[in-house]
């Protein structure tokens, strides 16, 4: 093996390996709802950024994986090593045809969607009947900005960097444009994801304190998580939120 070779596949392992907990509490939700793994399954990750978490998924399930965004923000080394079809496409406008894919990834994504309404009505037409739609997004209503974040295209997830993310939040807060049309990573309450989502999935099972539970439960913010998980304080506490969606 060559040393480019060697340098893309220990890049590519590494990506995998540290995967956002996202893609792995996905895989374990879609397994225990009856989700056959293996290659005769199609999953779609939309709005795959670097492309390690569509790789994750690939290798847990053993499925076949496509995974798109608006621009090609995947390593090269990817493309080249993995076996995650990789494409550049809009959420809100898709080449798939009807019914494609058995379960679909749409993790944190939707608030940076021009049009999220409309990507909804994407994912539904693609997804097949009894597929699963996974979504995460940030908590309109948190206290608290970026605190499990992870590094992205463009964003470093540093300590300076999570601090200036809550003092912009809370500028646009007093300011009144704490709003994704607006620019800012507001997020949905759950109100107002809910309200999107029943138009087109009739069975949702919200998973936010299942997934902080599984995210932070050995790390150093365990000790919130009776806060953030607490039904009463949840709805402010929690940082993103989480639903499974099943389409009829």
């Amino acid at each position: 093996m060559s040393t480019t070779t060697l340098e893309a596949s220990t890049s590519l392992n590494e990506s995998s390996i540290a995967s956002h907990a996202g893609a792995s509490f996905f895989c374990e939700q879609i397994l225990a709802k009856g989700f056959q793994a293996g290659a005769n399954s199609k999953v779609l990750v939309a709005g795959c950024g670097s492309g390690h978490e569509a790789i994750a998924i690939a290798e847990k399930l053993g499925c076949h994986v496509e995974a798109v965004d608006v621009e090609d923000f995947v390593d090269p080394a990817h493309h080249q090593q993995s076996k995650v079809k990789f494409s550049v496409a809009s959420v809100c406008d898709l080449s798939f045809e009807n019914q494609q894919f058995d379960a679909i990834f749409y993790h944190h994504v939707i608030e940076h969607v021009d049009k999220p309404a409309q990507s909804l009505v994407e994912l539904s037409r693609v997804l097949k009947p009894g597929g699963w739609l996974f979504i995460g997004t940030p908590n309109r209503h948190r206290l608290i900005s970026s605190i499990g974040a992870h590094k992205q295209s463009e964003w470093e997830a540093t300590l300076a960097n999570k601090f200036t993310d809550n003092v912009r939040d809370w500028k646009d807060r007093f300011t009144g444009k704490f709003r994704n049309e607006l620019g800012a990573h507001a997020g949905f309450s759950r109100p107002e994801l809910d309200g999107m989502l029943a138009k087109h999935f009739q069975n949702r099972i919200w998973l936010t304190e299942q997934y902080l539970k599984f995210k932070y439960a050995d790390s150093r913010a365990s000790g919130f998580l009776p806060l953030v998980t607490n039904p009463v304080t949840c709805w402010f506490a929690a940082p993103s939120i989480y639903v499974l969606c099943n389409k009829d």
